[in-house]
């Protein structure tokens, strides 16, 4: 079976982030998450499965020195 693979990887500004309205940023949760549950793991049960099924968001401080926040799923 052909998959449609999407990978996202975002590092947006503090204070751009915290600008966007709060609507906006639960309907791209609620968007992301529905997606999510319609993901499957590539060759799943096999020695070649590959976690496909991933969301995750944190706080990035590498920039000023400092250690990421834990990633939490979206």
């Amino acid at each position: 079976m052909a998959l449609k693979r999407i990978t996202l990887d975002l590092a947006i500004p503090e204070a751009v982030y915290s600008a966007i309205p709060t609507t906006k940023k639960i309907a791209f949760r609620d968007a992301v998450r529905d997606l999510k549950a319609l993901a499957v793991k590539v060759n799943a049960g096999t020695p070649k499965e590959e976690m496909t099924v991933k969301a995750t968001m944190h706080t990035c401080n590498h920039d000023t020195g400092g250690n990421c926040e834990v990633e939490v799923d979206i």
